[in-house]
């Protein structure tokens, strides 16, 4: 299986080519990039036979790769995703799928269309502590589920385009998609409605929020939370948690750890839940460590082969935008917004 990587950044040959160069019967073929110097580290990763492009728009029209991924900036994913499925490839888009619902529309009826599996980056689900988490709540461990809660105090992310409004599509959208992703898949009810506050009281130099609290609203009376701050110097572990009619499940993602403890009975579960094999603590040449990346692809891989379709597929991913989009109008309306506006 042939892939090209749109985008041979940092983030496209740490996560991704160290990733792909680790599956079996999965050849990294070609690689696009504006930076020469980009191009030529990705070349020292795969090989002297790597093709390279200075424009995406040129590797998309190679008829020898069988599928790309799209690790552009969030403004380009429309624009990649759409010339790919239609040049008959596969598709693999970083998060978020797009800027708009209309965005995402055209690429899920593109893929379906073109007959191509269409998957988006949201690995969090291929993360061993969330998976197990999921199947806690499936399983009934905590009973009904009520709440769920996401607080994520830390430093700024990388300078460059993630400080452009424009090319992220705001904060919520490119932060924190990932966790609210993972409530929609976790509380498995429709969102309803949402309200945010949020600002740029500390960061000032930047276009975009450096802070914001908002809450969802599911139907059935279920809510889930979310707290961001952009300006903690210390810090960074993710706290993700739910409660039920039954007990309480709580998680770091740095630490790896998961607390369970129902309500009738006094015992505490402490745990450890680790990635496994090759994805196990992953760690870029920087010493970051991205969980879940080498399943996702490896999840791919297997949808284009078996004709699957992926878990974190179209669908999910439209409403995880849509509920992100909700949430900046909110704090710009001032207002609850309802999700029958966006979807």
């Amino acid at each position: 299986m042939r892939i090209g990587l749109l985008g041979a950044g940092w983030f496209g040959r740490e996560a991704h080519i160290r990733n792909l160069l680790l599956l079996e019967g999965v050849e990294v073929a070609a690689v696009s990039s504006r930076s020469q110097e980009s191009l030529d580290a990705s070349k020292a990763l795969v090989g002297d036979d790597l093709l390279t492009f200075t424009d995406w728009k040129d590797l998309v029209k190679e008829d020898s790769l069988d599928a790309v991924i799209v690790a552009l900036t969030n403004d380009q994913h429309h624009a990649a995703a759409m010339a790919a499925l239609e040049s008959g490839k596969h598709v693999m888009c970083e998060k978020p799928l797009g800027l708009t619902v209309k965005e995402c529309d055209e690429i899920i009826a593109a893929s379906q269309a073109a007959g191509k599996v269409l998957q988006i980056g949201h690995e969090m689900r291929f993360q061993r502590l969330y998976g197990h988490m999921k199947n806690m709540i499936d399983s009934g461990q905590i009973g009904d589920l009520q709440l769920m809660w996401c607080r994520e105090f830390r430093g700024p992310m990388r300078p460059g385009w993630r400080s452009s409004e424009a090319k992220t599509g705001g904060t919520i959208l490119e932060k924190n998609v990932h966790h609210i992703d993972l409530f929609n898949w976790m509380m498995a009810t429709p969102p309803v409605r949402v309200s945010a506050h949020g600002g740029i009281n500390v960061l000032t130099d930047r276009e975009i929020l450096d802070n914001a609290q908002v809450l969802i609203e599911y139907e059935g009376g279920r809510r889930a939370t979310l707290e961001l701050c952009l300006f903690a110097p210390f810090g960074g572990d993710c706290e993700i948690g739910a409660c039920g009619s039954l007990g309480r499940i709580d998680t770091k993602n740095q630490a790896l750890e998961l607390l369970y403890h129902r309500f009738d009975i006094p015992d505490k579960n402490l745990m450890q839940i680790g990635d496994e094999g090759d994805a196990a603590n992953f760690t870029d040449s920087s010493g970051r460590v991205d969980r879940g990346i080498k399943p996702e692809l490896e999840h791919f891989v297997e949808c284009v082969r078996e004709g699957k379709t992926p878990l974190n597929d179209g669908a999910s991913a439209r409403l995880a935008v849509a509920v992100c989009l909700a949430a900046q109008e909110s704090i710009k309306r001032k207002e609850s917004v309802e999700m029958a506006e966006l979807i």
